[in-house]
């Protein structure tokens, strides 16, 4: 007797033997959301990219430079606000782009005299870039000792430097702006202005506007009421009205700019005043003496 199979049950698809394993990479921004979404989901993505938007934002750049979403979240990292990439994924990206000849790295010394040592070579390149960082360099940055990884791993962190440094200089065309995530976090977030603030101005003198012919009277009153605000005054300052007749004598007869500098220098009235009760009204009043002597200078020429 022949059995009849039975129509009712489901027909299960034939499974598919042998083809090539492929990334699925995101055509469009919907398909790198909802990638994005599944992976945090999961619990899968890395810490610091723990949302959709973070962990989209890691594949875009990851696509940017050729790595694939999930290449791209395992060696993408925000550093100080700046997408970074991890330095082995950076040498990954170099090695396969194919610019890349060789790559040679070593540490020459020993204790505080090492000295990491990179070197790569591009094709079509006569030079290799070569890279190092020292202990000395190490130390004057402050990293040498820091907790951490430079503890824990100091001559890989040397190495990684390096590295950091020769693959920046060779192949920026490569890594397309994105910072190595070792270097970048030892570097300070942020960086504080400490330039200290510009001295005050000092005082500008009081402000004379007598006319030549009224220069003689306004020194009379300004002595007038420097002896009646400041009594008792001193013997020197009551011959201050002879001062300034014996200047504004001597700065008529100059016929230049120079020879007026020559008898304002002789006479010194600024210092001659300096700390004196009542020193910034003479001060004052000798700068308009001056003022007038350098119009009629003006006028003359």
């Amino acid at each position: 007797m022949t059995a009849v199979a039975n129509n009712d049950t489901p027909r299960l698809p034939t499974l598919q033997a042998g083809g090539s394993v492929k990334a699925i990479v995101p055509q469009d921004f919907d398909g790198a959301w909802r990638i994005a979404t599944a992976v945090t989901k999961a619990g899968m993505a890395p810490t610091g990219l723990d949302t959709p938007e973070k962990a989209m934002v890691a594949i875009m750049h990851g696509m940017e430079v050729g790595l694939t979403p999930m290449a791209a979240l395992q060696s993408i990292a925000v550093v100080n606000g700046r997408p970074t990439i991890w330095g082995d994924g950076a040498i990954g990206l170099v090695r396969g782009s194919g610019k890349c000849e060789w790559i040679k790295e070593r540490i020459d010394g020993e204790g505080d005299a090492m000295v990491a040592v990179c070197e790569v070579k591009r094709k079509g390149e006569a030079d290799a870039i070569k890279a190092t960082f020292s202990v000395a360099d190490a130390k004057k940055a402050a990293l040498w000792g820091k907790a951490g990884p430079w503890q824990q791993y100091p001559k890989r962190m040397l190495v990684m430097r390096a590295r950091a440094f020769a693959l920046r200089d060779g192949f920026a065309d490569v890594l397309r702006g994105l910072g190595i995530a070792e270097e970048v976090q030892d570097t300070p977030a942020q960086i504080r202005d400490i330039t200290p603030p510009p001295p005050p101005r000092p005082p500008a003198p009081p402000s004379i506007t007598h006319e030549p012919e009224e220069v003689s009277q306004a020194i009379e009153h300004e002595a007038e009421e420097a002896v009646v605000e400041n009594e008792p005054v001193a013997d020197e300052e009551i011959d201050d009205t002879a001062y300034f007749s014996q200047l504004e004598d001597a700065l008529a007869v100059v016929g230049d700019l120079e020879s007026l500098e020559e008898v304002w220098t002789e006479f010194d009235p600024l210092a001659r005043f300096d700390g004196q009760p009542n020193g910034e009204v003479n001060q004052g009043i000798a700068m308009a003496i001056r003022k007038r002597a350098e119009k009629r200078i003006g006028g003359a020429a």
